[in-house]
């Protein structure tokens, strides 16, 4: 029963393979639109920043799963007694995304639909040059679509830091949008 069992299973393997690729991973890189909410100060102006890593995607029929690793550098600014205030964030960061292909162009040509869960270890976060307390923990609720061109793809994702970064009185949490390009090496 049980070598049946592994010939069933590995056959199975090799037809879906030879359908399309099972794994595929690669580079990406990009950019982010970010603000940080405070609750002491409400009025924030979105900056820019980049964006570089890697992704695995693994494939099931139209699902996947995707885990990325990427590094992270933000800046926004923040109205402090109607004085602008520069924030600038470097962070680490990682996320599992489950997908659907929604719609498909060609074989090689699709759209797809994602969200997960991720998490932030923010190894900077600077006020005009003073050094906040803040959390280096942040876990992240992450949604987003994507297209993917032949062995190009890309994503426009939402980013919503659910933890709480600021350890004084007030609440503060990230909030950015990020597009990247990635290209499918495997």
């Amino acid at each position: 029963m049980k070598k049946l069992l592994l010939v069933f299973s590995t056959i199975l393997i090799i037809q879906t393979t030879s359908a399309q690729k099972l794994i595929t991973f690669g580079p990406l890189a990009g950019y982010t639109a970010s603000v940080l909410e405070n609750s002491d100060y409400p009025n924030s102006t979105p900056g820019s920043g980049y964006v570089f890593g890697g992704f695995i995607r693994a494939d099931i029929k139209k699902w996947y799963i995707q885990p990325n690793i990427y590094y992270m550098y933000n800046s926004s600014s923040i109205d402090v007694n109607q004085t602008s205030t520069d924030v600038k964030s470097k962070s680490v960061n990682g996320d599992v995304l489950l997908g659907y292909r929604f719609f498909k162009f060609t074989d090689l040509t699709y759209l797809r639909l994602f969200a997960g869960p991720g998490y932030s270890n923010i190894n900077t976060l600077k006020y005009d040059s003073c050094t906040s307390d803040y959390s280096t923990d942040n876990i992240l609720l992450n949604a987003g679509v994507g297209l993917d061109f032949w062995k190009l793809t890309f994503d426009l994702k939402y980013q919503r830091g659910l933890t709480d970064i600021d350890k004084s009185s007030n609440t503060m949490h990230t909030s950015l949008f990020m597009l990247t390009a990635g290209f499918k090496i495997l």
